[in-house]
């Protein structure tokens, strides 16, 4: 299941009854009237009561020609609607779509409670070294994997904990499977030895992977940018630098101006993302200068997958969001870590605390405007290290070994195929 816009939220099912097509897409009413998407609060509370009531006939399989439904995978943020499959006795699996380590910790926030390590609020108690361990018998783990307590606001931290923890305890009781879309080699500390929580890495699921570089992509945000292809086939292999930050992130104008013109001070081409919304931040003239200069180029949305996985690409600035991240370790890119709330601290941990391969982009303290000086520093710090490069290119390997035909991720996931089947 995955959430649409307009007031609706759509049910992705995989049905014996479509000979034809085997993806059917079904929209139901989440209760929130259109443009009131953006209190998430409320729109949490709303699709809790609106959307299982709407749910139970399609696995009964009345209405839109779905057939009888044999299993169930919702994201583990609609966990509330595995009450409604457990009552009909299918099959379920919730699916975290962010790192083992954070889930983990999420699923054991009330025994690190009963520990002394949080409160009851999630806040930190008793780190050592500013590290907890989920148990005696595992590996330490950074304070950034309490990933909610990094919002900035204490009580909007308190309403994350508390919602984070119910649906985390409600996927890990009710689901049948609790899947992650990781691999074990990149998350050692959850997956070394026994652990707390039974989880199923089945990632970095390929996605990326198409017969195609031109196939389509789908997205919910803007027009991609094809134009962006053509540019990065004229320059130079490994030589752009490559900066999102996904879809919610938001800088001041004078970051934006900054970052702006410490790409331009790099004399590396780039390719940056730059939402429509946050565009009038850039400096007067740039995009126009940048195109006029052909090493460089301004775009609303790209085809992320595709850049990543061009050659001239050489590094990737980014937000760290756990998808962007295993994107930019299926295609061996050092990361410049830019992350702004909850769990992409976490990640920004891993790429450059545990993993060593990027760089971060503003100190541990934050605050402060980075400088264009700051910026080239990084870029000529990032691309220069060799170092950096072998161990992204080892990550990569190991990425694609756990999704070959032998890999353990494909695998546990063949496994849980020949399971749903029962």
């Amino acid at each position: 299941m995955a959430a649409a816009d307009a007031a609706t939220t759509t049910f992705t099912g995989l049905s014996s009854a479509a000979a034809g097509s085997r993806l059917r897409l079904v929209a139901v009413a989440d209760g929130i009237d259109a443009g009131g998407h953006e209190n998430l609060v409320l729109l949490n509370a709303a699709i809790q009561v609106d959307i299982p009531p709407q749910l139970e006939p399609l696995l009964d399989g009345d209405g839109e020609g779905l057939g009888k439904v044999t299993c169930v995978v919702v994201d583990v943020a609609m966990s509330f609607a595995l009450d409604v499959v457990k009552r009909r006795g299918i099959t379920s699996a919730a699916l975290w779509p962010a790192s083992a380590a954070v889930l983990s910790a999420m699923v054991n926030a009330r025994k690190l409670i009963r520990d002394g390590v949080i409160d009851d609020d999630g806040a930190p108690l008793n780190l050592k070294n500013n590290s907890f361990h989920l148990t005696e018998s595992t590996p330490p783990m950074d304070a950034t994997f309490l990933a909610w307590n990094y919002m900035g606001n204490p009580e909007a931290e308190r309403m994350v904990f508390h919602y984070l923890d119910s649906i985390a305890q409600t996927a890990a009781t009710k689901a049948d499977y609790l899947l992650c879309n990781t691999f074990a080699d990149i998350e050692s500390a959850v997956f070394t030895g026994p652990t707390p929580t039974n989880i199923i890495p089945i990632g970095p699921l390929r996605t990326w992977q198409r017969s195609t570089r031109h196939a389509p992509l789908g997205h919910f945000w803007h027009t991609e940018d094809a134009t962006c292809m053509s540019f990065l086939d004229t320059q130079p292999h490994g030589s752009v630098v490559y900066v999102a930050f996904g879809s919610i992130s938001i800088m001041t104008a004078e970051q934006v101006h900054e970052l702006a013109l410490g790409l331009q001070a790099s004399g590396r081409p780039f390719l940056w993302v730059v939402r429509p919304e946050q565009a009038g931040k850039l400096p007067v003239g740039f995009v126009d200068d940048v195109d006029g200069s052909e090493k460089g180029k301004v775009v609303g949305w790209a085809p992320q997958e595709q850049v990543l996985g061009h050659p001239s690409v050489g590094c990737f600035v980014t937000h760290c969001g756990w998808n962007s991240t295993l994107e930019g370790i299926r295609n061996g890119l050092p990361m410049l870590c830019w992350p702004y709330f909850l769990d992409q601290v976490t990640n920004q941990t891993y790429i450059c605390d545990i993993w060593k391969v990027g760089l971060r982009v503003a100190s541990a303290e934050g605050g402060g405007v980075v400088t264009k000086q700051r910026m080239v520093e990084l870029l000529d710090g990032l691309l220069e290290d060799e170092s950096v490069k072998e161990r992204v290119l080892k990550l990569k390997k190991m990425a694609e070994s756990n999704m070959s035909e032998e890999g353990a991720s494909l695998k546990n996931l063949n496994i849980l195929m020949e399971n749903f089947k029962r």
